[in-house]
């Protein structure tokens, strides 16, 4: 176009300047002009006028960049200052993805709503800073391309603000005004530092204000001359944020301000791993720090174990302290979050009485000289009366057994109580620390680092210590305080469980126990319902004392019943006290009891339903027959069924009286086994400390057991069965006695032969023929009582089974 006009005015020669194009035509002050300028002016101001009609109109396509600061959540998977950053293995949404989300008009307008003919060309991810560059193109003339630049990224940024609320995550958008560095250098991490070095001439720190501010809040701006020939001014802007720095690299890199070009880069600190590898590489440190590699990677784990027990300290303290808090909290905030789930009922029955929990209560007042029993059946209320009298109380600690007994080793069980005593997540760390730093200890050094927690050889004891090393800091605060009547209380609930009466963590929990009674640091409560607990106690701690509150059956259950309709004011349905006193005060047969209850069913159906369900159960672990139970079964069907025959007729029967009974011959291994089992249950006779009883597994099994007793047909079964058994007992002891007497009738006759002489020295040593004789004689007349009782059982045997048969036929006709 240039050239054009240029050869319009061929005779002038003269080339129009910069400032005579851009000047703007004015019609009035160019009429008085018109009569003086000559041809030759007329025609160049005619071609400047047509020149600049014509730019004005002319858009040309130009190309832009923008900068979004976060494409995707994935700032939270570590901080971006980290060597070692995750981000970079997390798979996030692609290039193509994004680019139909921002042509969608999720994020931004779409094309057709933004002016210019903004068209989205291409996306580039920034994983390593979580952000994306965007390239568009648009249409503008070269004297409004800024002002389209301005109205293309105020109508982005005003698109997402207003969809802050769609969006999931925090995004920004920034116009790119310089020449972006893309890198991804291994060792350059985004940090909050950034230097920015200059090409040209001086920029102020008012200038450079002025450009950074926009992309986040400045701590500090230092500008720094140049140090020598190779090394060029610079500034150092700290941002607050990691992201305002990304911003501003991203988008102001390359950018030229009155004439210096900014060259941006991340301003890292001295890191450890720089350090390192100074030393590595130097001449002389190298020589002296890489022995000391192994010394001080076991200093660091040390280090690290010891940290890790001072937090589980903590933690201990904490549990023991405030748990109480939190139980308030959970009780006052528990009804806010069950809307839509059953609220647990109300506890039927108080199971324990007035006096029993006074007796307790007083116990707990005065200072911890002894130790302190609840003893009782199963589901008797112990757990229950325990919880009463320590709710809201501060400085309490429940340990339970039985869920730590069930754990496969040691480590299982320390971190079972680990968990019960609230240190579980950092006490698995210690024994791992531990166990490392004594790996290398052992290598490094030679032996184990005493003092750690894998020298002790169960970790039980090292949380058995951790809580007794608190309960001695609480003491001192109590002291300190002026409450030192406020003595801690340790339960440790299922002590002994019966089917592992002899294990390691009985001697652990006893030895720590006794430990807090004897120097007066806590109240130690044991629960369990197995009496052989006084004699463990007794053996295992000689001197300490035992407070035994023994939780049996009250002997009118039915007032309980009475006194919880009085109170309540309910109407006692017909039939209930007699069921009521049937099921005693087992609680979970109780409450499945009183379940059926209030679905209507009446009392005698459902005490019925009970006892059904009870028989099934009795039949399906005492007298199973299947290959794999009676392998496992510890007793025969006559030994259970020679005690269940007797607690059908009697309350209870008489422990030693059982176990020599010709069925058990002493021995009291199947009779542990059906306590164990639950069929059974041994307790003291009341007011008697000595002697003890065996009674029903609870108070259903004795109805259980009457019925069953009662079934002709199965009677019948067993009775064959127990004369099977006796007659073969005798039939062994004739065996004996035959093979005996046989014996004696060789040494008769050895004798004869032997001291018939004349020499006979029967004077000195008596006769043995007497001897022989009475031997004989006893012998003989055993032989004729077991050869009259097996002829007995004999006919017993024939007699049953011609009655098991009659009975089958007649149930089958």
């Amino acid at each position: 176009m240039f050239r054009i006009l240029q050869n319009q005015t061929t005779n002038s020669k003269i080339i129009l300047s910069r400032s005579e194009i851009n000047c703007t035509y004015n019609p009035i002050s160019n009429f008085s002009r018109f009569f003086i300028f000559s041809h030759v002016q007329k025609q160049r101001v005619f071609a400047r006028n047509k020149l600049f009609a014509f730019l004005a109109g002319t858009e040309e396509v130009e190309n832009g960049q923008l900068y979004f600061d976060n494409y995707d959540n994935m700032r939270i998977t570590t901080p971006v200052r980290w060597p070692i950053d995750v981000r970079r293995f997390v798979s996030g949404p692609s290039e193509e993805k994004l680019m139909e989300k921002l042509k969608s008009g999720e994020w931004i307008p779409t094309e057709s709503e933004m002016p210019h003919n903004f068209k989205i060309e291409g996306v580039k991810i920034r994983k390593k800073e979580d952000g994306m560059f965007v390239d568009f193109t648009f249409r503008a003339n070269q004297f409004q391309k800024e002002k389209a630049l301005e109205e293309i990224i105020e109508r982005v940024q005003t698109s997402l603000k207003e969809k802050h609320d769609v969006l999931w995550f925090n995004v920004n958008a920034y116009l790119v005004k310089g020449e972006p560095f893309i890198e991804n250098l291994v060792d350059r991490y985004p940090v909050s530092r950034l230097r920015i070095e200059f090409q040209g001439p001086d920029v102020l720190t008012e200038t450079l204000y002025k450009y950074l501010e926009p992309y986040g809040l400045i701590r500090d701006i230092n500008l720094f001359p140049a140090s020598s020939n190779y090394i060029s001014r610079y500034a150092l802007v700290q941002y607050v944020k990691v992201r305002s720095a990304i911003c501003a690299k991203n988008c102001l890199h390359g950018m030229i301000v009155d004439g210096a070009r900014f060259n941006i880069l991340y301003d890292s600190p001295v890191r450890m791993f720089r350090i390192y590898k100074w030393i590595i590489n130097h001449p002389t440190l190298s020589t002296i720090s890489i022995p000391l590699i192994p010394f001080v990677a076991v200093a660091v784990v040390v280090g690290i174990t010891y940290g890790l027990d001072f937090i589980c300290y903590i933690f201990v303290r904490t549990r023991i302290a405030y748990y109480h808090l939190y139980q308030q909290l959970r009780e006052k905030t528990s009804g806010l979050f069950t809307t839509f789930r059953e609220k647990p009922e109300e506890e039927i029955f108080n199971f324990s009485t007035k006096e029993q929990e006074e007796k307790l209560q007083n116990w707990l007042k005065d200072p911890p000289d002894n130790f302190i029993v609840l003893l009782g059946p199963t589901n008797s209320g112990k757990s229950a009366l325990v919880n009463k009298i320590l709710r809201g109380k501060r400085n309490t600690l429940y340990i339970k057994c039985d869920d730590i007994i069930d754990s496969r080793n040691k480590n299982e069980r320390a971190l079972e109580l680990a968990k019960q005593v609230g240190c579980s997540p950092a006490f698995s760390l210690v024994i791992f620390f531990s166990n490392l730093g004594s790996l290398l200890a052992n290598e490094v050094i030679g032996h184990k680092i005493f003092g750690l927690p894998s020298t002790v050889d169960d970790p039980v004891k090292k949380v058995l210590d951790l809580v007794e090393n608190e309960l001695y800091k609480t003491r001192r605060s109590r002291r300190a305080q002026n409450s030192e009547n406020e003595f801690p209380i340790v339960v440790i609930d299922a002590y002994m469980i019966k089917y592992k009466e002899n294990h390691d963590l009985w001697e652990l929990l006893i030895k720590f126990a006794s430990e807090l009674v004897t120097n007066k640091l806590a109240h130690v409560v044991f629960v369990s319902s197995n009496i052989g607990i006084i004699n463990h106690l007794g053996n295992q701690a000689p001197s300490m004392q035992v407070n035994t509150l023994d939780l049996h059956e009250p002997e009118e259950v039915i007032n309980l019943v009475d006194q919880y309709a009085r109170d309540k004011n309910i109407e006692i349905p017909e039939g209930l006290k007699e069921a009521v006193s049937s099921i005693g005060m087992h609680l979970t047969d109780l409450g499945l009891f009183i379940g059926k209850i209030r679905n209507g069913t009446k009392p005698d159906d459902a005490l019925n339903n009970l006892v059904s369900e009870a028989k099934a159960d009795v039949y399906r672990i005492a007298f199973r027959d299947d290959f794999e139970h009676v392998a496992n079964k510890e007793w025969s069907d006559i030994q259970f069924w020679e005690i269940m025959k007797g607690l059908s007729k009697k309350e209870y029967l008489f422990y030693d009286i059982v176990k020599s009974s010709p069925l058990f011959d002493d021995d009291d291994t199947p009779i542990k086994a059906m306590e164990r089992s639950g069929l059974i249950s041994i307790t003291l006779l009341p007011k008697e400390s000595t002697v003890s009883i065996i009674k029903a597994g609870k108070p259903l099994y004795q109805k259980v057991f009457a019925e069953i007793s009662s079934d002709e047909l199965f009677e019948t079964k067993m009775k064959y069965k127990t004369a099977q058994y006796y007659l073969t007992l005798e039939n062994s002891k004739i065996k004996e006695y035959e093979d005996e007497l046989e014996k004696l009738v060789k040494i008769d006759s050895k004798w004869n032969n032997k001291w018939s002489s004349r020499w006979s020295f029967s004077w000195l040593f008596g006769n043995g023929h007497e001897v022989i004789n009475h031997r004989v004689k006893f012998l003989l007349l055993q032989l004729k009582k077991s050869l009259a009782r097996a002829k007995k059982h004999q006919k017993q045997i024939d007699e049953l089974k011609q009655n098991y048969e009659l009975i089958l036929n007649r149930k089958g006709s």
